[in-house]
């Protein structure tokens, strides 16, 4: 049976996180040469690893029973999963934190964490070797509890499939609601109720999970016991991962934006801006306080500062994450647009290293052998990160995922309708339906 009930709300206020306002790229060409190269990276890189999924292990690999993780699981998920925390850190300012501003940028948090997740869950699948096992995960008397890898295992898959892909639905929804037809638009106008009563729900698990897991990545580098330099090797070890999650995933949204709003000539709101920047820098100062407050405790101060090759690159990662914090406190830096993302990259570099070096660089086995990614590893690691950006660039031109400008935000739409003070004017919509239809699907 058809639906051909009217519906007059041409601004798909029903929508939920429509208050979340954004817009597509709707001018110059899609297929441009970098994204072109990108596209082609990605295609030899997942053709190596189909190529991998079918033959042995050793011509594509240089792990051996020392190092058995390589570089899928030291780079891809202990590294670039804290680049993909932008939703939790924002939503976690956002919601629990009442910073109701970030919610203008949220949507590209999602969309780039999402992407993060999922390419690095596809190098999983060809890195496990037996994808076609992974149902065992969906039956609890198959689980081995006494596996380290249970919780990450479980955590980040549903992260990325269930909680991360509801909250990037609207971003479909409104496309198919404003490119559609009036039938369209009453079957959402339906089920729209529906996915709002589940939001509630959805979001206390979208930041519950990625909570467990950040910090099940740091748990799972304690069964390494002394073969990680004392530096890094510490009961706080779990603390210390989400937190370099949060500032990295902050650190990485500031960066994101101002690259991508570069690349297509748009404008942002100096106070989001700003008020990102303030996060990460507390965030960066939160660290370094419990790292130095550990290494105090387990009376590795001295070994710090002893100046040798670990204490070096101690204190070079160090100040890569201190820099920013510090710098990021003068309101001149956070104005400045090449300052702030100078310092932003900086801070996910540092962030990037502490959750890099201990599974590689500061990993001390007993045993005198040494790894270093193949050829064929270091391209599949860069064509699932090309993958990823391929899909980034595809999306903002095709659903609205920048930000809209902040004079035309509207902040009266609120996800639960709580109570707001009154506006002395109207504040104006941005025309969401125009631009989108200026592109065909």
């Amino acid at each position: 049976m058809k639906i051909t009930e009217p519906t007059d709300d041409k601004r798909g206020t029903i929508l939920i996180n429509h208050w979340q306002c954004g817009v597509p790229v709707t001018h110059g060409p899609v297929l441009t040469p970098f994204l072109l190269m990108l596209s082609g990276l990605a295609a030899v890189g997942v053709g190596l690893a189909v190529l991998r999924f079918f033959s042995p292990l050793g011509p594509f690999s240089a792990m051996n029973d020392v190092y058995a993780w390589g570089i899928w699981k030291t780079f891809n998920v202990m590294t670039l999963t804290a680049l993909g925390s932008g939703p939790l850190a924002l939503g976690m300012a956002a919601w629990v934190f009442n910073r109701q501003k970030l919610h203008v940028v949220m949507r590209t948090a999602l969309v780039s964490g999402f992407l993060f997740y999922a390419t690095g869950l596809i190098a999983l699948g060809f890195d496990v070797g037996r994808p076609w096992n992974f149902y065992s995960a969906l039956m609890p008397w198959r689980w081995n509890s006494e596996s380290a890898m249970l919780e990450i295992s479980i955590c980040m898959p549903l992260y990325c499939s269930v909680f991360l892909s509801f909250e990037i639905l609207p971003l479909i929804l409104e496309r198919v609601y404003y490119t559609g037809g009036e039938q369209s638009r009453v079957l959402l106008s339906r089920i729209a109720p529906i996915i709002r009563k589940a939001y509630p729900f959805v979001i206390i698990g979208a930041y519950v999970i990625p909570l467990m897991h950040q910090s099940s990545l740091g748990g799972l580098l304690l069964l390494a016991g002394t073969k990680i330099n004392p530096l890094w090797q510490s009961p706080v070890m779990p603390l210390l991962y989400l937190i370099a999650a949060v500032f990295c995933g902050l650190g990485f949204t500031i960066f994101l934006l101002m690259i991508v709003c570069l690349r297509y000539a748009r404008t942002l709101d100096a106070a989001i801006l700003a008020e990102l920047a303030n996060l990460l820098s507390g965030a960066c100062f939160v660290f370094i306080t419990v790292r130095i407050i550990d290494l105090i405790w387990r009376q590795q101060l001295r070994a710090a500062f002893a100046f040798d090759k670990m204490s070096l690159l101690f204190l070079f990662e160090s100040a890569m994450i201190l820099g920013p914090a510090v710098a990021l406190r003068f309101r001149r830096i956070r104005e400045t647009p090449r300052a702030l993302l100078n310092m932003s990259a900086v801070a996910c570099l540092g962030g990037m290293l502490y959750r890099f070096i201990p599974t590689s660089i500061a990993y001390m086995p007993l045993r005198s052998t040494t790894y270093f990614p193949s050829a064929p590893e270091l391209v599949m690691a860069a064509g699932y990160i090309a993958l990823g950006s391929v899909a980034f660039v595809l999306a903002v031109n095709y659903f609205a995922v920048l930000p809209c400008e902040a004079s035309t935000w509207d902040h009266t739409f609120r996800p639960f309708g709580w109570p707001t003070k009154a506006a002395t004017s109207p504040i104006v919509m941005p025309t969401s339906p125009t631009v989108v239809q200026e592109r065909a699907i």
